[in-house]
């Protein structure tokens, strides 16, 4: 249904939009128009599919063979649809940027010039990687029923969106980071959403009758997050490319966005009354009403897939203008598609930039803990303060350095971007005072039915990937050493001040990697082991001033930042010194720091200290 609802969509756009609003290098006729489009379409609704199937068997599908058989079946039928209409819209991607006629497709020239275009070029590439995970997914749900490969499978499918989703609009507009995450965003949560919804639909045939409450309830909280960061990551978007509100009802593209606004208003509020008034007496039988209510709501999805699959072959309002009228630009601003900023004042520190991928996580992290806390407060044992405190600390640090000032200028100049690391570092730090991980276990209800819900994954995490630092003072030593230099050295840097996705990436592990620093001293200072906070903060110390004494000599990525900074080469070189002197401070304040501690440790009786994976030492 959801299949048919977009190639109608598609259908009548295509129809409707005017071909000079259609984004295109050359004209290759109509069938390479449609073609492209129709196959699209196809490719994004089996993807959608394939992600939401995986990501519900991994999530909120009871232990039920039938069923699971069943949507394994979905899964792998979907991701062969995904590859096989992915091959076809590549072919015509081909025919349209190259100019080659379709006609000469049984030509060994046409393959050749294919060939090229799979392997040497961006857009090609990226074709590529996605056909080729869609055939991974295909081959592998073919091999296993597991959940945990579900997981996995429902990992590679997110992954396998990645590529394209980045040579869309957001490829070449201004504020081009803003634009990549939040179509990033919208991709991936409207696939699970849509793929989730279709997946559960599949299920009326097999999944018995008293455990469909229990999976339409775990796929209702799913969708609602993915709701929120649809429409969070849509207003993102539709802002940056829809500068004049007028171009809303005078353009194609504009009417495209105002059509996807509708129907994403409609399956909200059937989300929302299904949330409300249905799901809670789905134990009564009164499924019909749900059956009817999913049809419609797929039916809009289709409609919203097909919406999407025109509207990134329509031509964005001003494109003309953003292509032939710009007028001069700096060559800082052709690289970054973004107005060059004021320099850095007082005034600054608390301007910024939103970013939709952090700005979600850190409201659905605090929300979720502010939650959480006055769950153990009812239960009469309340949550104390000061672990409180330097959660909702470090969650505002990390809100000011993504989504402030750092966010544009660790971009231009290199010392913002190692006040950036350093001050993710303390964030994550601090996060773990909070010990999150704890407070989930405790208020979190244990699944007893087979699958892995959001306690099942904290203590999966919190006993495996951190498990293993357990008593190891050293490994953690490491791993921030490790972390701090990737991030420094010039391929991680470059990846992250360069692309969005590579920024998302490495401050993502920079947090992360504090965390398991900060949570690791507050266990060797609650044991009174000085020796273990003493190796820890000496090797967190020695990896800031060691890539502080790196940054003593030659430039690094001088190609880029002589060409962010408007005194060229002796200006970045300058601030590459107070990048230097930035670490040194850190790293001085991290090693007094850590002795502080130990000095502390030694001054009182040595006491045991529950293991990580006890559940009253998570962090």
């Amino acid at each position: 249904m959801a299949a048919i609802a977009a190639l109608a969509t598609v259908a009548v756009l295509l129809v409707a939009v005017k071909s000079s609003e259609i984004v295109l290098i050359v004209d290759p006729g109509e069938i390479v128009r449609s073609g492209y489009a129709v196959s699209k379409t196809i490719s994004n609704s089996a993807a959608a599919i394939a992600l939401g199937t995986a990501f519900l068997l991994a999530a909120a599908v009871p232990v039920h063979e039938p069923s699971r058989r069943s949507l394994f079946r979905l899964l792998r039928s979907s991701a062969a649809v995904w590859a096989i209409a992915g091959f076809v819209a590549s072919v015509f991607t081909f025919a349209n940027i190259s100019g080659v006629p379709l006609n000469e497709a049984g030509t060994a020239a046409f393959w050749s010039q294919f060939s090229f275009y799979s392997t040497g070029i961006e857009l090609g590439q990226a074709w590529t990687t996605t056909i080729a995970a869609a055939v991974l997914v295909t081959v592998w749900a073919s091999l296993t029923q597991s959940p945990g490969h579900a997981a996995a499978l429902a990992g590679v499918s997110a992954l396998a969106l990645i590529p394209l989703a980045q040579q869309g609009h957001a490829a070449g507009s201004a504020s081009h980071n803003l634009a990549v995450v939040s179509i990033l965003m919208h991709v991936l949560f409207a696939s699970t959403w849509v793929g989730g919804l279709v997946a559960l639909v599949w299920l009326r045939r097999t999944l018995p009758g008293h455990l469909f409450p229990v999976v339409l309830r775990r796929y209702s909280a799913i969708a609602f997050a993915a709701f929120v960061a649809v429409a969070l990551s849509g207003l993102v978007s539709a802002t940056i490319r829809i500068t004049d509100p007028a171009t809303l009802t005078t353009t194609s593209y504009g009417l495209i966005v105002l059509g996807k606004v509708v129907v994403l208003v409609l399956a909200g509020i059937l989300a929302a009354l299904f949330r409300t008034w249905l799901l809670p007496h789905i134990h009564t039988g009164r499924t019909r009403l749900f059956w009817a209510l999913a049809a419609v709501e797929v039916t809009f999805m289709g409609v919203a897939s097909g919406l999407a699959g025109v509207l990134a072959r329509t031509a964005p309002p001003g494109a003309e203008q953003e292509i032939y009228e710009t007028g001069p630009v700096t060559a800082a601003e052709s690289l970054t598609g973004s107005v060059f900023p004021a320099p850095p004042s007082w005034v600054t520190v608390f301007q910024g930039q939103p970013d939709p991928f952090w700005l979600l996580l850190i409201i659905f992290s605090a929300a979720t803990y502010l939650l959480a806390t006055r769950a153990q407060r009812r239960a009469g044992t309340p949550w104390p303060w000061h672990r409180s405190a330097p959660f909702l600390a470090g969650l505002l640090v990390v809100l000011w350095v993504t989504c402030g000032p750092l966010s544009i200028y660790a971009t231009y100049l290199l010392s913002s971007y190692v006040l950036t690391i350093v001050a993710l570092l303390l964030a994550g730090a601090c996060i773990a005072q909070g010990r999150p991980g704890h407070l989930a276990l405790a208020t979190l209800r244990l699944r007893e039915d087979g699958t892995r819900g959001p306690r099942e994954w904290a203590t999966f995490l919190l006993r495996r990937p951190l498990g293993l630092f357990d008593d190891s003072p050293l490994g953690v030593g490491l791993v921030v050493l490790v972390t701090v230099v990737l991030a420094m050295i010039p391929a991680g840097m470059r990846w992250a001040v360069t692309e969005p996705l590579g920024r998302v990436v490495v401050l993502t592990a920079v947090v992360v990697a504090g965390a398991v620093l900060g949570s690791a001293l507050r266990r060797a200072l609650t044991g009174r082991r000085a020796g273990d906070i003493a190796l820890i903060g000496g090797l967190a110390a020695g990896a800031l001033a060691g890539t502080a004494v790196t940054l003593l000599g030659s430039t690094v990525m001088l190609d880029w930042f002589k060409t962010m900074n408007p005194g060229g080469h002796p200006a970045a070189d300058a601030d590459q010194r107070l990048g230097s002197v930035i670490l040194l401070i850190s790293a001085a304040t991290t090693a007094l720091t850590a002795a502080v501690l130990a000095l502390r440790a030694l001054t009182g009786p040595r006491a045991a200290t529950p293991s990580l994976t006890s559940e009253d030492s998570h962090s």
